[in-house]
């Protein structure tokens, strides 16, 4: 029996009925739509704390706050907890991550005190192999508009431009 291919997405500050495929009477993503309709949506996920990294450390690691400890951007996570992505590696996939999970390294399994990633809240969750890794600066991200032919504008030229850009590159760059 062949594995199916798992493509797990989260979004950063954004609301789960911020589809059209959720009713959304206004947003328009038809990328996300065609996922979700050959896919798996889960309609009724809630995130078990904030900001970003907290909620991100209970995801992956299916802990609450609490035991996980992470109670802001840059705390750590404990590298003793199992995660999703680990978990994956054990059921034989290969879990590659483009963009970002923003997990602090432990710093028990930094190279001693001068280590960068201690510097930074912008690391990679332990067992994913980062495809592209995009940290706050976003140059990957943003060389990759700029070649396709899109400029950078305010979030209102954004909105009024938007019926002009293609919708198969499915972006709209802020």
């Amino acid at each position: 029996m062949t594995r199916p291919n798992i493509l797990f997405i989260t979004l950063d500050q954004f609301r789960g009925d911020s589809l059209s495929a959720a009713g959304h009477p206004v947003v328009r993503t038809p990328n996300l739509d065609r996922l979700a309709a050959s896919g798996v949506r889960l309609a009724r996920h809630y995130a078990q704390s904030n900001p970003c990294a907290p909620g991100r450390a209970c995801l992956y690691t299916g802990t609450y706050q609490l035991n996980n400890r992470v109670v802001s951007n840059g705390t750590p996570l404990d590298d003793r907890f199992d995660n999703i992505a680990r978990a994956a590696r054990r059921a034989g996939y290969e879990p590659a991550m483009w963009g970002y999970t923003d997990q602090g390294v432990d710093p028990t399994q930094a190279d001693g005190r001068d280590d960068p990633r201690l510097d930074t809240y912008e690391g990679i969750l332990p067992g994913f192999d980062a495809e592209l890794d995009m940290p706050a600066h976003h140059r990957p991200w943003r060389r990759w508009l700029e070649d396709l032919g899109y400029e950078r504008m305010s979030a209102d030229g954004a909105l009024e431009t938007e019926g002009d850009r293609p919708v198969e590159h499915g972006v709209a760059w802020l």
